[in-house]
């Protein structure tokens, strides 16, 4: 019988005998076609749905094939589906065993629970009706609803109470960490784990580095608030052949992943498996956390001069854009200091606040308060506008350097600054103005305060109204200073700016001119640097700069030889700056204002003259040898000008500068200031660096004889890498002008991607009222992430 493409209705009655019992199956087909052939056992049928009243399944399918006497069906490219489950299954190919009840699903099989919102994926799945279990022996996949996911190699799934067991399982959770795990089964309703044999590779977004943060146990817990292990090891080290260099090791460990904390009960601290430190209990943030409240590393520090002492500081996450940070640090005896460092961040004002306090049995308490805050502004005629705030004071001239105090915003331990501003800038203008106050710490009481209100300064780009090429600026500056008790000056500085595009002639000149006119307004009393009462004067410069650059291109080498001179006229006088620490180098010795002078001009006639000399590989590009040298000549002498650098005389010193460079092993800088008589050093800076494979070695020697402090020192600081991960390093500082050391540090550093070690030696020479001189001996130990500790001195 054969009917095409109708839809038809059969029922099929059959018994089959053995002995005693007697057993009967039925099916419903609903197709689009269907075949029965080999006197009735056979039937087949495309495009349509197969019924087991029996089962209470479905399957929708392209192609069926059943067998009577087998009692099996065969059925292609279809979905089967358990309706009293809730469970459909998609597969290429399905065998539906009606004697055992069984499915065998094969062909990207694709199964979902649609109570549990569970997807299934396997090359493979055996559907055990009677006792509602899907069983797969291939390699498969499955996908919950909160997007975590298993790889697993074979799994047994129990539909009455949701648990999967699974064998060699990889996991990947909706934040990307991947667990692996020889056996376990998950609770698909409850979204609870339970396993054997586990190690966890953290994602570690958060970490600054290549870190491998990962946790490995005997056992595991794990639902959607937490996970428990036992017997369990942590450690951040790359993975490696080798044990890795720390690792953290624990009766229990439990990971709160609301909090995202990990605890330990009975840890263990290990260094290459060597435990070094036992913790009843401990915790810390897991790696996907960027800032979490908790305790950071405490830290163990000695000094012959301070004592022992213990810090321990908690920081604390106020919201998303506040924390605090309280350092305690505990002394011998009765001395305690409390530091703290709260941050603040919003959308337009960045604020950081940093204070401390002292305290010793029988003395008085010394504390510091620094601040830090800035707030955007939204001035309508600039692209950027800004308020700053900046507070800086301590009740002790040393207190900062004696129990060396460290902040982000403690960047000078001589002079405290405290300034009110405001700024704002475009394109064509730029403003600022500060009320400011400096405490110099190292001046007597009554001197020690300098006070400027306000100090301000403008600049404007100016349209060209002529017909000459080049650029208008005006430039406004000023303040109202108070220092040394009882000395003021008040100061309003105006300058008009044009300054000429370079020009080339035909024989390969290159030219161009600048010209200052500017007007200085000034009120003082007690000032040694300006009059008396009012003053105001127009001064003027002009200068005429042109150069003969020469280039000669050689095999290996390009040679560049520029002559230079500067001429330049200001037919003012100049007030008396002789004594004034102004210096001019190789670097500043052709610049419009050379001598840093803001209120005041050069006067006089002078030439400049010089030579820059410039040899650079031409494949690589590097320079590998470089020289200037340039002097001055004036027309007349000029007394008022700084004596350093002999500015004034009618022949300055001779300023020059050499670089060598000649491979990646050697390099030397040499900076001069020279007599013209070519006998008398007054300046010289030589810095030079030595390399070869893992040994490096670098000096620097400073000789000034033509500065107010004239400051000579020599320094060095080499460094050994014994391999790729230790190291030796030595540095040290002499004061030639005392002809004392003032410290040696030594360092020996064993460093990796997770774990430096160092032992540090250090020694002090200088005193300064609570500041001694000090020699210490102690054990750096940095465990990535977590921090920094150190011994107490071991000296």
């Amino acid at each position: 019988m054969k009917n095409k493409f109708i839809t038809c209705l059969l029922i099929i009655f059959f018994f089959l005998l053995n002995e005693s019992r007697a057993f009967s199956e039925e099916f419903i087909f609903n197709a689009s076609e269907i075949n029965i052939v080999e006197n009735g056992n056979i039937i087949k049928a495309t495009n349509g749905i197969a019924t087991s009243v029996k089962d209470n399944i479905t399957l929708n399918a392209k192609k069926f094939i059943y067998n009577k006497k087998l009692l099996v069906l065969n059925a292609e490219n279809g979905i089967a589906k358990a309706v009293n489950e809730n469970i459909e299954i998609k597969a290429n190919k399905f065998i539906y065993d009606q004697k055992t009840s069984i499915i065998n699903a094969t062909g990207n099989v694709e199964i979902r629970d649609l109570i549990k919102k569970t997807l299934i994926k396997s090359q493979n799945i055996f559907y055990h009706i009677n006792e509602k279990i899907i069983k797969s022996p291939t390699d498969s996949s499955i996908e919950d609803d909160i997007k975590n996911f298993f790889l697993v190699e074979s799994f047994t799934y129990t539909l009455n109470d949701g648990l999967i067991k699974v064998n060699k399982a990889k996991i990947i959770d909706f934040e990307k960490n991947i667990l692996q795990v020889d056996k376990a089964y998950i609770n698909l309703a409850s979204k609870k784990l339970i396993g054997k044999d586990l190690s966890i590779d953290f994602n570690n977004k958060s970490l600054q580095n290549d870190n491998e943060p990962r946790l490995k146990g005997n056992t595991i817990s794990s639902d959607g608030n937490e996970t428990i292990i036992t017997k369990g090891v942590f450690t951040t080290c790359k993975k490696n052949d080798n044990c890795p260099p720390w690792q953290l090791s624990a009766k229990k460990i439990k990971h709160d992943k609301e909090k995202k904390i990990i605890y330990y009960e009975n840890a263990w601290l290990k260094l290459y498996d060597k435990p070094v430190f036992y913790f009843p209990k401990f915790f810390h943030p897991d790696p996907s956390v960027k800032r979490q409240s908790g305790f950071l590393m405490p830290t163990f520090k000695d000094s012959s001069t301070l004592g022992a002492s213990f810090h321990i500081p908690y920081y604390s996450v106020i919201s998303d854009n506040k924390d605090f940070t309280f350092t305690p640090r505990f002394y011998k005896g009765e001395k305690m200091l409390l530091q703290s460092e709260y941050r603040s961040v919003n959308a337009k004002t960045n604020s950081v606040i940093d204070f401390s306090f002292f305290n010793e049995k029988n003395n008085p308490i010394k504390s510091h308060f620094f601040s830090n805050t800035s707030k955007k502004l939204d001035f309508t005629n600039f692209d950027e506008s800004e308020l700053t705030l900046k507070l800086e004071q301590t009740s002790n001239d040393t207190y900062l350097k004696t129990y060396k105090l460290k902040s982000p915003i403690i960047n000078n331990t001589n002079t405290l600054s405290s300034s009110l501003g405001i700024r704002a800038y475009r394109e064509d203008l730029s403003f600022s103005a500060n009320f400011q106050v400096y405490e110099s710490l190292n001046e007597s009481s009554n001197d020690r305060y300098e006070f400027i209100y306000p100090n301000y300064s403008l600049l404007k780009n100016l349209e060209n109204p002529t017909k000459l090429n080049g650029n208008f600026l005006f430039s406004s500056s000023g303040f109202f200073k108070h220092y040394d008790t009882n000395v003021l000056e008040k100061v309003i500085i105006n300058d008009f700016i044009f300054n000429s595009d370079s020009n080339y002639t035909k024989t390969g000149f290159k030219n161009n001119y600048n010209v200052l006119i500017k007007n200085i307004n000034t009120n003082s009393e007690n000032s040694k640097k300006y009059k008396k009462n009012s003053n105001y004067k127009i001064a003027s410069l002009i200068e005429y700069n042109s150069s003969y650059p020469l280039k000669k291109n050689g095999i290996n080498y390009n040679d560049i030889l520029k002559p230079m001179i500067s001429l330049r006229f200001s037919p003012n006088d100049n007030k008396d700056m002789k004594n004034e620490d102004k210096r001019i180098n190789i670097d500043n010795i052709f610049s419009l204002n050379r001598l840093g002078l803001n209120d005041a001009v050069e006067g006089g006639a002078s030439l400049t003259y010089g030579v820059e000399f410039l040899k650079t590989d031409k494949y690589s590009g590097k320079d590998f040898f470089g020289a200037k040298i340039a002097n001055i000549f004036r027309v007349e002498e000029n007394k008022n000008l700084p004596n350093n650098s002999k500015l004034g005389e009618k022949t300055s010193d001779i300023v020059g500068g050499i670089n060598f460079n000649p491979n990646n092993v050697f390099k030397i800088k040499y900076d001069f200031s020279v007599d013209d008589n070519l006998k008398d050093n007054n300046y010289e800076l030589l810095t030079t660096e030595f390399k070869v494979n893992n040994f490096v070695t670098s000096f620097e020697y400073l000789n000034e004889n033509n500065t107010a402090g004239k400051e000579s020192y020599f320094t060095n600081k080499t460094s050994y890498s014994i391999n790729d991960s230790k190291s030796l390093i030595f540095e040290s500082r002499e004061n030639k002008k005392t002809n004392l050391t003032e410290f040696y540090n030594l360092i020996y550093q064993y460093r990796n991607d997770c774990l430096i070690a160092a032992l540090e030696y250090n020694k002090n020479y200088y005193t300064d009222q609570d500041l001694k001189p000090e020699e210490n001996i102690f054990f750096n130990l940095t465990i990535v992430p977590f921090g920094k500790t150190s011994s107490p001195n071991l000296k």
